[in-house]
């Protein structure tokens, strides 16, 4: 008799132990998406990037890691949603969806990229692409800035919050302006 109450209870502490991490936790290997909120504020940021070029449309590589199962379509998401937006002066965006290694061979120009969820496991590759490309890194995944992969991480809710990684911007050739250096946390 004890072992059957034992039984019940026991089930009535695992079953829902079991559902919630079988249902209720999302997979591991799998990439949040992107808010729409973040990628405005990031846009937003590039008005106070005084090193940006003046002309022409903002070019931007949305950079995610084939390893994550579901990186390449949150990555097609985003260059959507990035280029139907305007940056600083009304200027269009231009987007191009690259990997970590494609990024790393990519002979175009690249004014900004965009660090997708997972990239930070690949930080060298990209810090050194930022150094080739001289571009600025932005993302909205804080492994991002702990990996030192970012030059600014964005991310809204109640307010903009904004982390600048003042090495890596110097690295990159990055100038923002005096206003946007004091309002934002440095790292």
């Amino acid at each position: 008799m004890a072992l059957k109450q034992f039984m019940r209870a026991l089930s009535h502490r695992v079953l829902p132990f079991l559902v919630l991490l079988l249902c209720g936790v999302p997979h591991a290997n799998a990439a949040d998406p992107i808010a729409i909120d973040n990628l405005q504020a990031a846009v937003q940021t590039l008005n106070f990037l005084d090193s940006l070029p003046k002309g022409g449309p903002i070019a931007i590589g949305v950079i995610y890691a084939p390893e994550v199962s579901n990186a390449q379509l949150l990555a097609t998401e985003t260059s959507k949603a990035l280029s139907a937006m305007h940056g600083p002066g009304n200027r269009d965006i231009q987007t191009v969806v690259m990997t970590i290694d494609e990024v790393s061979r990519y002979a175009g120009h690249l004014d900004v990229v965009y660090l997708l969820g997972g990239v930070s496991n690949h930080s060298s590759a990209i810090v050194s692409a930022l150094h080739r490309l001289r571009a600025i890194s932005i993302s909205d995944d804080p492994a991002c800035m702990v990996a030192a992969c970012c030059v600014l991480l964005v991310r809204s809710g109640q307010r903009v919050e904004i982390t600048l990684n003042s090495a890596l911007a110097g690295a990159a050739g990055a100038r923002f302006s005096m206003v946007f250096m004091m309002v934002v946390k440095h790292t």
